[in-house]
Protein backbone atom coordinates (compact mmCIF):
# COMPACT_ATOMS: atom_id res chain seq x y z
CA UNK A 1 0.00 0.00 0.00
CA UNK A 2 1.33 3.40 -0.94
CA UNK A 3 -0.30 6.60 0.25
CA UNK A 4 -0.09 9.50 -2.18
CA UNK A 5 1.42 12.85 -1.29
CA UNK A 6 -2.10 14.32 -1.29
CA UNK A 7 -3.15 11.74 1.28
CA UNK A 8 -0.13 12.36 3.49
CA UNK A 9 -0.45 16.14 3.19
CA UNK A 10 -4.19 16.01 3.91
CA UNK A 11 -3.49 14.19 7.18
CA UNK A 12 -0.71 16.63 8.09
CA UNK A 13 -2.78 19.70 7.18
CA UNK A 14 -5.80 18.54 9.15
CA UNK A 15 -3.63 17.68 12.14
CA UNK A 16 -2.08 21.15 12.04
CA UNK A 17 -5.51 22.78 11.80
CA UNK A 18 -6.70 20.58 14.69
CA UNK A 19 -3.75 21.69 16.83
CA UNK A 20 -4.90 25.28 16.25
CA UNK A 21 -8.61 24.57 16.55
CA UNK A 22 -9.48 27.75 18.47
CA UNK A 23 -8.81 29.94 15.42
CA UNK A 24 -8.94 29.97 11.65
CA UNK A 25 -5.58 29.07 10.11
CA UNK A 26 -4.47 30.80 6.92
CA UNK A 27 -3.30 28.98 3.82
CA UNK A 28 0.09 30.71 3.96
CA UNK A 29 0.61 29.69 7.60
CA UNK A 30 -0.18 26.06 6.82
CA UNK A 31 2.09 26.13 3.76
CA UNK A 32 4.97 27.57 5.79
CA UNK A 33 4.58 25.26 8.78
CA UNK A 34 4.05 22.09 6.73
CA UNK A 35 6.51 23.00 3.95
CA UNK A 36 3.92 22.63 1.16
CA UNK A 37 3.63 24.93 -1.82
CA UNK A 38 0.53 27.14 -1.83
CA UNK A 39 -0.51 25.79 -5.23
CA UNK A 40 -0.43 22.16 -4.06
CA UNK A 41 -1.99 23.05 -0.72
CA UNK A 42 -4.91 24.70 -2.54
CA UNK A 43 -5.63 21.37 -4.26
CA UNK A 44 -5.57 19.49 -0.96
CA UNK A 45 -7.71 22.07 0.84
CA UNK A 46 -10.21 22.02 -2.03
CA UNK A 47 -10.70 18.28 -1.54
CA UNK A 48 -11.12 18.75 2.21
CA UNK A 49 -13.66 21.54 1.71
CA UNK A 50 -15.73 19.45 -0.71
CA UNK A 51 -15.75 16.60 1.80
CA UNK A 52 -16.83 19.02 4.55
CA UNK A 53 -13.82 18.19 6.70
CA UNK A 54 -12.92 21.88 6.95
CA UNK A 55 -14.81 25.14 6.75
CA UNK A 56 -13.42 28.44 5.57
CA UNK A 57 -13.79 32.09 6.45
CA UNK A 58 -12.74 34.93 4.18
CA UNK A 59 -11.05 38.08 5.33
CA UNK A 60 -8.01 39.17 7.27
CA UNK A 61 -8.85 36.87 10.20
CA UNK A 62 -10.03 34.11 7.91
CA UNK A 63 -8.63 30.77 7.00
CA UNK A 64 -9.58 27.18 7.68
CA UNK A 65 -11.03 25.33 10.63
CA UNK A 66 -12.12 21.74 11.20
CA UNK A 67 -15.82 21.14 10.57
CA UNK A 68 -15.94 18.63 13.43
CA UNK A 69 -13.96 17.81 16.54
CA UNK A 70 -10.58 16.08 15.96
CA UNK A 71 -11.83 12.95 17.72
CA UNK A 72 -14.62 12.66 15.13
CA UNK A 73 -12.38 12.65 12.02
CA UNK A 74 -10.69 9.34 11.24
CA UNK A 75 -7.64 8.82 9.10
CA UNK A 76 -9.72 6.42 6.99
CA UNK A 77 -12.17 9.23 6.22
CA UNK A 78 -9.34 11.54 5.16
CA UNK A 79 -7.69 8.91 2.97
CA UNK A 80 -11.05 8.09 1.39
CA UNK A 81 -11.32 11.73 0.32
CA UNK A 82 -7.88 11.61 -1.30
CA UNK A 83 -8.50 8.21 -2.87
CA UNK A 84 -5.87 6.49 -0.74
CA UNK A 85 -7.88 4.00 1.27
CA UNK A 86 -6.37 0.69 0.33
CA UNK A 87 -7.21 -1.30 -2.69
CA UNK A 88 -4.20 -3.53 -2.55
CA UNK A 89 -4.66 -5.16 -5.92
CA UNK A 90 -5.86 -3.45 -9.12
CA UNK A 91 -8.55 -6.10 -9.48
CA UNK A 92 -10.24 -4.79 -6.32
CA UNK A 93 -11.28 -1.53 -7.94
CA UNK A 94 -14.70 -1.34 -9.52
CA UNK A 95 -13.48 0.56 -12.57
CA UNK A 96 -10.94 -2.10 -13.52
CA UNK A 97 -12.83 -5.21 -12.52
CA UNK A 98 -11.47 -8.63 -13.21
CA UNK A 99 -13.19 -11.50 -14.97
CA UNK A 100 -11.31 -13.94 -12.70
CA UNK A 101 -12.50 -12.47 -9.38
CA UNK A 102 -14.94 -15.32 -8.72
CA UNK A 103 -12.23 -17.92 -9.29
CA UNK A 104 -9.14 -16.10 -8.04
CA UNK A 105 -7.37 -17.92 -5.20
CA UNK A 106 -5.81 -14.73 -3.81
CA UNK A 107 -8.66 -12.18 -3.91
CA UNK A 108 -9.88 -13.18 -0.43
CA UNK A 109 -6.43 -12.52 1.00
CA UNK A 110 -6.28 -9.01 -0.51
CA UNK A 111 -9.83 -8.25 0.61
CA UNK A 112 -9.11 -9.31 4.21
CA UNK A 113 -5.87 -7.35 4.34
CA UNK A 114 -7.58 -4.23 2.96
CA UNK A 115 -10.31 -4.62 5.60
CA UNK A 116 -7.74 -4.91 8.41
CA UNK A 117 -6.03 -1.73 7.23
CA UNK A 118 -9.34 0.09 6.76
CA UNK A 119 -10.62 -0.99 10.18
CA UNK A 120 -7.42 0.21 11.87
CA UNK A 121 -7.44 3.57 10.08
CA UNK A 122 -11.11 4.00 10.97
CA UNK A 123 -10.18 3.82 14.64
CA UNK A 124 -7.31 6.31 14.43
CA UNK A 125 -8.46 9.92 14.63
CA UNK A 126 -6.83 13.31 14.34
CA UNK A 127 -7.06 13.48 18.13
CA UNK A 128 -5.02 10.27 18.34
CA UNK A 129 -2.36 11.81 16.10
CA UNK A 130 -2.21 14.93 18.25
CA UNK A 131 -2.00 12.83 21.43
CA UNK A 132 0.33 10.26 19.82
CA UNK A 133 -1.98 7.45 20.96
CA UNK A 134 -2.30 5.36 17.81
Amino acid sequence: MKISSKGRYAVRVLTYIAQNEKRYVSLSEIANKENITIKYLEQVISMLLKADLVSSLRGSLGGYKLSRAPKEISIAEILTVTGDLPKLAPCQTAEIGCPNTKFCPSIGCWDKLAKIISDYLSKVTLQNLMDKTY
